[in-house]
């Protein structure tokens, strides 16, 4: 059975229990990073995930909290001697970033590098991310700042699904790709450019008919979580539940 582990609730503010947004996607065969925040070794290790494990990173979009910890990433794969490529995976530009990043660190002199694989994922409904022995992972274009993707997974083996808005305004195109998900996780910045409420999440949970609604990047500072949930389940009308850092679910 597939196992999501979010590794990260926070939004663009961090607070000091909690980190950015991020996650891991484990099948039987494989281990996808979804985003790439803080030291991922480091969290990994805390869920008790093999970091060399992973083969296929997957970036949302360029903005800071959701990508910066790819370097460090990249780095302790290198020291830990990997040989086999790493397959990365993004919205147009994505190819073009993080080499800029890593070029501060000039990773071109690190003596036996291994390969880095670029994908360029299509900002259209349903384009495909990748297609692996246990996850067929699609895509289709959040609204938010820059250009971002939402995600669809499919479990082969159970045929469970799970679908992950990242960061952006309510739109049909996240509606349409969590069509009949078992589980949606939904940002819930709040009511701000290029983000969503919690209760923006619970009527996209309703519109998609998923089962489950998980909410992550939220703010907890000052915010009335308890009152969160209950507006997205006003509007769900499904369970709902916030999301803490190691939380792990099951499709």
């Amino acid at each position: 059975m597939a196992k999501l582990i979010i590794l990260g609730t926070a939004p663009a503010f961090p607070e000091p229990s909690r980190e950015y947004t991020y996650m891991i996607l484990q099948g039987g065969e494989s281990a996808i990073l979804i985003d790439c925040a803080s030291s991922p070794v480091q969290r990994l290790a805390q869920v008790g995930v093999n970091f060399q494990a992973v083969d296929h990173l997957i970036i949302t979009h360029h903005h800071p909290d959701h990508m910066y910890g790819v370097p460090v990433f990249l780095l302790d794969l290198w020291l830990a001697g990997r040989q086999r490529p790493l397959h990365i995976y993004g919205p147009p530009g994505t190819a073009r970033v993080i080499p800029l990043m890593m070029s501060l660190y000039q990773w071109h002199d690190w003596p036996g590098f291994y390969p880095i694989e670029f994908h360029e994922v299509e900002m259209t409904v349903d384009s495909l991310v990748l297609d692996s022995a246990d996850f067929r992972i699609t895509a289709a274009p959040a609204e938010h700042l820059v250009p971002t993707l939402a995600l669809r997974v499919l479990c082969k083996e159970t045929g469970g699904v799970a679908a992950y808005s990242s960061d952006t305004e309510p739109c049909e195109a996240v509606m349409y790709l969590a069509q009949g998900a078992d589980l949606l996780i939904h940002e819930s910045t709040g009511v701000h450019a290029g983000h969503s409420s919690s209760s923006a999440a619970g009527a996209i949970a309703r519109f998609a008919g998923a089962k489950r609604l998980v909410l992550v990047h939220y703010p907890a500072q000052g915010i009335d979580v308890d009152r969160m949930c209950e507006e997205a389940e006003r509007e769900f009308g499904g369970p709902v539940e916030l999301a803490w850092d190691f939380a792990s679910y099951e499709f």
